[in-house]
């Protein structure tokens, strides 16, 4: 009986898990598909599809009822601003291929970062930021300042490309202190202050870009998870619970004047 009760509850609960997810994920996987498959058409230089493919995706995105949409409308409001630019880059001829490509990732990062309940696709280009930035900070150890300005136009094109995407997926204070620093360093007078300093203000910006990326190693807890084993831990001690109830309601019934005896 113990047994049937638990099978019982956890029925249900798978039931009810499954038949949810399938609502969900049914047109995220089709979206995320739709902006994976125009970046690969960029890439190839075939933009008529890519843009016909870019097309179809604000149609299919207008189309999944609210109830159904469980991204907040941050979220939203930054895919359709995303799009809306792609769809600019890929619309002028004068746009090169490096460019569209750029424009194309960046949509198809903060698509995949408003769904991604685990590892986002935007945390990949972790290396290449990070080897960009350390790259930097030699430049200035070295005093190559032509150097350096190659290397942090380089590290700001790549930081541009995820920047949609971190806004939807990092806590905004957190962006915002990285924000501070890049201005700081962009500002004329980063090259007027003293070396040390330099080299101190881009260690502070080199820690706070680290803690970007760690903050995604630590959402990898997926609360999702922690709920389904607490709510089923829960249903598991009610069953038990109510099986012992059970079984201590049958002994009584058994021996009805045990207690009195005793």
């Amino acid at each position: 009986m113990k047994k049937a009760v638990i099978v019982f509850f956890m029925g249900i609960l798978l039931l009810y898990m499954n038949k949810a997810d399938a609502e969900e994920i049914y047109d995220w996987n089709e979206l995320n598909q739709i902006a994976n498959n125009a970046l690969q058409f960029t890439k190839q230089e075939r933009f008529d599809e890519a843009e016909q493919l870019l097309l179809y995706f604000a149609e299919q995105f207008s189309n999944i009822p609210e109830q159904q949409n469980d991204i907040s409308s941050e979220h939203v409001k930054a895919i359709k601003a995303t799009h809306h630019q792609t769809m600019e880059a890929m619309q002028k001829e004068e746009v090169n291929l490096e460019e569209k490509v750029r424009a194309v990732t960046q949509f198809r990062l903060v698509v995949d970062a408003a769904v991604s309940e685990h590892q986002p696709l935007w945390s990949s280009m972790e290396t290449s930021i990070m080897e960009t930035f350390s790259q930097m900070k030699t430049d200035v150890e070295e005093g190559n300042e032509k150097s350096f300005q190659h290397d942090w136009n380089r590290f700001i094109s790549l930081y541009n490309i995820i920047y949609p995407s971190i806004q939807v997926d990092v806590d905004a204070k957190r962006v915002k202190k990285v924000d501070t620093h890049i201005s700081v360093v962009e500002d004329q007078l980063f090259e007027q202050i003293p070396h040390t300093s330099r080299i101190k203000q881009l260690s502070d910006m080199e820690t706070e870009l680290k803690a970007l990326f760690e903050r995604v190693e630590e959402d990898e807890a997926d609360p999702s998870l922690l709920w389904v084993m607490i709510t089923t831990g829960g249903m598991i001690i009610l069953a038990l619970s109510y099986a012992a109830w059970r079984k201590y309601k049958g002994e009584k019934q058994k021996h009805p004047h045990r207690e009195a005896d005793e």
